[in-house]
């Protein structure tokens, strides 16, 4: 089996990275070039790796230091570990009895130079020193000014039972943060960065990922029965003899490379084409169970490809690998790698009836461009990818999937009565706000690290659902219109560039034409609360008070007993304001287009007088997104 690698090794042979067929996208710092071979009974990958870095600094850099993701998984004493739980991670529980490692057999530098023993485990981001999960290495020689520096990399990945995005489930695996990955060397200036220095985190249960754009081209050694998907373009397949079958796919542009295999998968291939867009091939690794699924999921990968390509920009890439993991691999759903998504349904799920599939589909797609093209740092300013990924997701949800659906309510599993709801729309992240309360606003701002929460709910809130419902009002307060135009200009520039908060912020004042400082620093830096309250009404008056700290502008609707309305819009700044009018009064409502998306407490937002339908259908439909919510969450654990 390691008859061929092994001759490989010996010879110092690498392939040669094939020519990109189109300028580059990028600036391409770093280049890999991986051979590995799966062990399919010892779940191991073990692989050579040729790396190539291009020092960015104006001054010679004299360590280099990366990522080992997978000793996330090897013990208790991780830090993963330690703030998972001990292990639980997205509804899912690690196989203590089944866990993973990366370990270095060999580092040498182009001379020969052996660097293992110089190495070290470091731990930037608490005093965890049994954290393996960064290795330094400070180099003999350092790196000048815009030079390259190469090295031979030899390395063995033992992979856990599926959890966190990575592993094996019987004979699936998925192949995810597998490989010696270095960091990104951040020259000062880049990332408004003050002094420069190398940016490598450990890998916590709250953390996600961060690297360089650079060029890949990895061959894949696995059984001859097993069907492969990968990041980027099979290039070549040939036959190893022996009962094996060497893959090898290369990719431009890109900051990571994942790769999946199984025997099982069911092969399907579609291309997307689209007027005024690139064409994309479609392939979709599909469970035999899920037969039925192919349809919905080439028509949801379609319906995002063309959403994004005519509202944010073309999807560069030639093709879009989407990966249905194995039944009982449910960790390795739902995740996001350059130009592969993992996605999925579960046998008779009633996702099916609020399109869950869909929203795996079209979120997870999304992350090709705030997480893949953008590539924001994902460890220090989560939502930046999760947080606008969640925004364009209900927006996209909202205005694909409009056709009403039907939600059954069960008992046992036995369908007792059908709910009719309409397709996804904001009411998860709603939900999670009234779920949490105000300690989710209160104790973070969405801006912080994100191994800084203290619990992955603290943190999923904070990455997904509050930035998202930010967005939303945001949107609210500059119109639709302007807000497209700002996550469109924020993409065309930032694109390949590894952007900061402020850089969005700054985006969105100037696309908007106004200074939009006092809306980022009470929404984005800021930890107060919003909430407007009808105090009082009579006849003739109405009393609107502000509870909160925070302050938003916001419309109040009066309702007469004639039947007539009137709107009034107020700055919001008043802690207590008083509307008066010679009519009768029969109702007022604070925020009746629910613009506010943040208000904590939107039940107390409209008050009436009389028991009018018109008066009360505000607080109802309010009342309704949360047990939609809670309705859909009860039936998905069914």
């Amino acid at each position: 089996m390691w008859g061929l690698l092994s001759l490989w090794l010996a010879c110092g042979w690498m392939p040669t990275l094939a020519a990109d067929q189109d300028a580059p996208l990028s600036d391409r710092r770093i280049r890999y070039q991986i051979e590995a071979a799966l062990d399919t009974e010892k779940k191991e990958v073990r692989g050579r790796e040729r790396l190539t870095w291009r020092n960015p600094a104006p001054h010679p850099v004299s360590d280099l230091q990366f990522h080992l993701y997978l000793n996330a998984f090897r013990d208790e004493k991780s830090s993963f570990r330690r703030g998972s739980d001990g292990g639980r991670l997205r509804g899912e529980a690690m196989d203590a009895d089944a866990p993973g490692w990366i370990d270095l057999l060999s580092v040498r530098a182009a001379d020969g130079t052996d660097l293992l023993p110089l190495g070290e485990f470091i731990h930037p981001d608490d005093d965890n020193a049994d954290d393996r999960t960064v290795w330094r290495v400070v180099l003999p020689r350092p790196v000048p000014a815009g030079s390259s520096l190469e090295l031979d990399i030899e390395f063995v990945a033992k992979l856990p039972r599926v959890f966190a995005r990575t592993g094996y489930y019987g004979d699936f695996f998925m192949v995810a943060q597998w490989f010696p990955k270095l960091g990104v060397y951040e020259p000062a200036g880049m990332r408004r960065r003050a002094e420069s220095g190398w940016n490598c985190h450990q890998f916590h249960a709250t953390t996600e990922f961060y690297a360089d754009f650079g060029e890949y081209d990895v061959t894949i050694d696995v059984p001859s029965p097993f069907k492969v998907g990968a990041t980027g373009v099979e290039r070549a397949r040939r036959d190893l003899g022996g009962g094996r079958t060497q893959y090898r796919f290369t990719q431009a542009d890109v900051h990571d490379f994942a790769w999946t295999c199984s025997p099982n998968f069911l092969v399907a291939e579609e291309r997307f084409e689209a007027e005024g867009l690139p064409p994309v091939k479609l392939i979709l690794l599909l469970q035999p169970e899920h037969a039925d699924q192919r349809d919905r999921h080439f028509r949801a990968a379609r319906v995002a490809l063309e959403a994004y390509g005519r509202q944010i920009g073309p999807y560069p890439y030639e093709t879009l690998t989407l990966v249905d993991p194995a039944y009982g691999a449910g960790g390795a759903g739902g995740m996001e790698y350059p130009t592969l998504i993992t996605v999925g349904t579960r046998p008779r799920s009633p996702d099916d009836e609020l399109l869950g599939p869909e929203v795996v589909l079209i979120h997870e797609f999304g992350h090709q461009y705030w997480y893949g093209l953008v590539a924001s740092n994902e460890f220090e300013e989560a939502w930046l990818d999760e947080g606008i990924n969640s925004y364009c997701e209900a927006n996209l949800m909202a205005a694909s999937y409009p056709e009403q659906n039907a939600l059954w309510l069960r008992l046992g599993g036995r369908p007792l009565w059908r709910l009719p709801v309409r397709a996804p729309d904001w009411s998860f992240q709603r939900a999670q706000l009234f779920v949490l309360g105000a300690q989710a606003i209160t104790t973070f701002p969405i801006i912080t690290p994100a191994w800084k929460f203290p619990d992955p709910a603290l943190y999923a809130f904070n990455a997904y659902a509050r930035p998202a419902l930010t967005l939303k009002m945001l949107e609210g307060q500059v119109g639709a219109e302007t807000m497209q135009r700002i996550l469109k200009t924020y993409f065309e520039r930032w694109r390949f560039k590894h952007p900061t908060s402020d850089d969005f912020f700054d985006v969105a004042s100037e696309v908007a034409g106004e200074d939009l400082t006092w809306f980022f620093d009470q929404y984005f830096r800021g930890t107060k609360i919003l909430d407007y309250a009808v105090a009082s009404l009579d006849a003739r008056e109405a009393v609107i008070i502000r509870k909160g700290e925070a302050v938003m502008p916001h419309v109040v609707e009066l309702r007469f007993a004639d039947g007539s309305t009137r709107r009034e819009r107020r700055d919001g700044r008043d802690k207590e304001y008083r509307l008066t009018t010679d009519q009768e009064l029969v109702a007022v409502v604070v925020d009746p287009e629910d613009a506010l998306r943040l208000d904590l407490n939107p039940a107390n937002n409209s008050r009436a007088r009389l028991s009018d339908g018109r008066a009360n259908a505000s607080l109802f439909a309010r009342a309704l997104i949360l047990m939609q919510w809670l309705l859909h969450s009860a039936v998905s654990l069914a």
